[in-house]
C-alpha cells in the first residue's frame, strides 16, 4: 500500500481528489490531506508519505517551496504538481526541482489517476533497483574476507604493485591499513590437535584461534590477518593510527606497535589453551618491511617457523634484523624469486604440451639454485618438492609413462625427500626422468600417428551418443588434448570437431533414410539431450530440417522404383 497526500489551499479540491481516490478501486492508496503547505510539512513528519498531490500556487509556503523542502528530506516521495495556472514558468520551475508531473486542473480525472499509476511503478521500479543494490552489497560484504585474502595472498606470492596501484587495491577490498607505510609480519599456528577431530572441527578451532587473536591485537595495533594454510595465519601490523605524530618520534610508534604486539603473543597463547584447549606458536618479524618486500619476508618467517625446535613457543625472527650478523639471512630473502611458482606451473605446461625445448630453458633456470654454495636450503628443498610435484601429477594422468619409467629409474626419489644425494645427483635424476618422458612422447608419435587417427575415429564411430569431447578422446589415446587437436589437424588437413559433426550428419542420415525412428529418438541416438537442439545442428549441416530430408529421400526412392 502507498500513502498518498493531497494538498490544497481549495477544501473542495482536496475533498473531491479525495473522494476520486476512494472510488479507484485497482489502486491500494491510504489517503491524507492538507490545505496548506505548512499542513503538509507536519503530515509528512508524522507519516511515510510516498506521492504528493499538491496545488503549486498557495498561500504561505508555495508548492515549489513544498517540494524543495520535501527533495530535502524525503528524496524518494514523488510530487504532482495540479495547479490552475497553465504557465511555462511553472512547469519549468517544478520540473527543476525535481517535481514528478506537472498537470492542469482542467484534465480529466483519467489523466490524473495515470500520473499516479506511473509515480507508483516509478516506486516500484526504484524499490527494485534499491533491493538489487541492497543484494549487491550483501553479496560482495559476503565476498569481502576472500577477496581481501585474495589480495594478501597475491602479495605474499610475489606480486608487484606501484604505490598507487598498492592504494587502490587496499580501498578496494576494505584491508584497514596504509599503503604508503611498512608492515610488521607475525604468522601463527596450532601446534597439537585433539584427538578425534574433523577436519569441521579443525577449521572452527582456527577460525576461534584468528577471533581470539584478532581481538587482543585491535585494541593496540591495526592489523590484518587470514589463512595461508590448514592450520597458518598470517597478520600484518601497523600502529594505531593516532599513534603517528602528536610530536611523538615516529620510530618510537613503530617499537611500540612491535612491543605490544609481542607482549600480546603470550596473552593470545594463555587465552587459547584457556579456552580452546590448544597450544599456539607465532613468529613475529622484528622489523617492518614495505608491502613490495612481503614476499621474502613471509618466505624467512615460514623457514623460521618450519626450523624452530620443538616446545618453542613464540621466537622471534630474524627476517630483516638489522644486525650484521643477519646480513646473510637478508640476503637470501631479497633474492627469493617472485616469479618462482609461475616458472613451475609453465614447466607443468610444457610437459604437458610436449615443448621439450621450452622445458629445457625453464628447468635450467629453475635448478640453477642447486648450483650455488650460497643457496639457503630452504630454497632448495622447496624446488625439489616442487619438481616432484610436477612430475608426479604427469605420472598420475598417464600411467603408461609410469609404467615405462618404472622399468628405467627407481621413482622413490620422487616420494622421498630424506632418501636424496647431493643436489648435483638430483639435477640429473630430474633431467634424467625429463629425457626419458620427452622420448616416450617422441617415440609414440613417430611410430602411431596414422593408428592415433584411426583410434579417435573408431572412439567417436562407438561413442557417438557418448562423450566426444577433446578431453575423453585425448583420454583414450593417452595423449595431451592440445597435443592431440594439433596432431589431428596435421595428419587429416581438418579439425576434430569438424569429423564429429560429419560422422554425426552421417549417421544422422543413415537412420532418417533405413529406420521408422521418431526425429526425438534419431537426437537421443546421436547424443542430443533436445529434440531441438538436434534439428538445428541437423539445418545447420544440410540446409534442411531432418523431417525435410526424410520426405525428400522418400520421394527420391518412390521416383527410383
Amino acid at each position: 500500500m502507498y500513502h498518498l497526500l493531497i494538498v490544497d489551499d481549495l477544501p473542495i479540491i482536496v475533498d473531491g481528489l479525495l473522494e476520486l481516490f476512494e472510488q479507484t478501486s485497482h489502486l491500494e492508496l491510504e489517503l491524507y490531506k492538507a490545505n496548506s503547505g505548512e499542513e503538509a510539512l507536519e503530515v509528512l513528519k508524522a507519516h511515510s508519505i510516498d506521492i504528493v498531490i499538491s496545488d503549486i500556487k498557495m498561500p504561505g509556503l508555495e508548492g515549489i517551496e513544498l517540494l524543495q523542502e520535501i527533495r530535502s528530506h524525503w528524496p524518494s516521495c514523488k510530487v504532482i504538481f495540479l495547479s490552475a495556472y497553465n504557465d511555462f514558468q511553472y512547469a519549468r520551475s517544478a520540473i527543476t526541482y525535481g517535481g514528478f508531473e506537472y498537470i492542469l486542473k482542467i484534465e480529466s480525472d483519467d489523466k490524473i489517476i495515470q500520473s499516479v499509476e506511473r509515480a507508483i511503478a516509478k516506486l516500484e521500479e526504484e524499490a527494485k533497483e534499491k533491493a538489487m543494490i541492497a543484494k549487491a552489497q550483501a553479496n560482495m560484504r559476503m565476498a569481502m574476507p576472500s577477496l581481501q585474502k585474495e589480495a594478501v595472498l597475491e602479495l605474499l606470492k610475489g606480486k608487484q604493485l606501484s604505490a598507487q596501484q598498492l592504494h587502490h587495491r587496499l580501498e578496494e577490498v576494505r584491508i584497514p591499513l596504509e599503503a604508503e607505510l611498512p608492515v610488521y609480519m607475525m604468522l601463527g599456528r596450532i601446534e597439537e590437535w585433539k584427538q578425534g577431530l574433523s577436519a569441521q572441527d579443525k577449521a572452527l578451532y582456527i577460525y576461534a584461534f584468528k577471533n581470539i587473536s584478532d581481538e587482543y591485537l585491535s585494541s593496540h595495533v591495526r592489523s590484518y590477518s587470514c589463512c595461508y594454510d590448514q592450520n597458518r595465519i598470517v597478520w600484518l601490523i601497523q600502529p594505531v593510527r593516532e599513534d603517528l605524530g602528536g610530536g611523538a618520534e615516529p620510530f618510537m610508534d613503530w617499537m611500540r606497535a612491535h612491543r605490544e604486539a609481542k607482549r600480546l603473543i603470550h596473552v593470545i597463547q594463555q587465552s587459547c589453551e584457556r579456552v580452546l584447549g590448544l597450544s599456539a606458536s607465532f613468529v613475529l618479524s622484528n622489523r617492518s618491511t614495505s608491502w613490495n618486500e612481503l614476499s621474502p619476508c613471509f618466505h624467512t618467517l615460514k623457514y623460521d617457523f618450519a626450523t624452530q625446535r620443538e616446545g618453542i613457543r613464540d621466537i622471534e625472527s630474524a627476517a630483516f634484523a638489522e644486525t650484521t650478523d643477519n646480513d646473510e639471512v637478508r640476503a637470501q630473502a631479497q633474492s627469493y624469486d617472485p616469479f618462482y611458482h609461475t616458472r613451475v606451473q609453465l614447466l607443468m605446461t610444457c610437459l604437458e604440451n610436449n615443448h621439450q625445448e621450452q622445458f629445457s630453458e625453464l628447468y635450467l633456470e629453475l635448478v640453477s639454485i642447486w648450483k650455488e654454495d650460497t643457496g639457503s636450503y630452504e630454497r632448495k628443498i622447496e624446488l625439489y618438492h616442487s619438481l616432484s610435484a610436477v612430475y608426479l601429477f604427469y605420472l598420475s594422468k598417464h600411467p603408461d609413462v609410469r609404467d615405462y619409467l618404472n622399468t628405467l629409474l627407481d621413482l622413490d626419489q620422487l616420494f622421498h625427500p630424506q632418501h636424496q644425494g647431493s643436489w648435483e645427483e638430483l639435477d640429473h635424476y630430474f633431467w634424467q626422468l625429463a629425457e626419458y618422458i620427452f622420448e616416450w612422447i617422441a617415440s609414440r608419435e613417430e611410430d602411431t600417428p596414422a593408428e592415433v587417427v584411426a583410434k579417435v575415429h573408431q572412439y567417436i564411430e562407438r561413442n557417438i551418443a557418448a562423450d566426444t569431447s577433446l578431453n575423453a578422446l585425448a583420454d583414450y589415446v593417452g595423449l595431451n588434448p592440445s597435443y592431440l587437436s594439433r596432431l589431428y589437424k596435421q595428419i587429416t588437413g581438418e579439425g576434430l570437431s569438424k569429423y564429429i559433426n560429419d560422422y554425426r550428419t552421417l549417421a544422422a542420415k543413415s537412420m532418417l533414410l533405413n529406420s521408422s525412428q521418431k526425429v526425438g529418438e534419431v537426437a537421443a541416438a546421436l547424443g542430443y539431450n533436445s529434440a531441438l537442439a538436434f534439428i538445428r545442428f541437423f539445418k545447420r549441416q544440410s540446409g534442411m530440417t531432418p523431417q525435410e530430408f526424410r520426405m525428400l529421400g522418400s520421394e527420391i526412392q518412390q521416383q527410383s522404383q
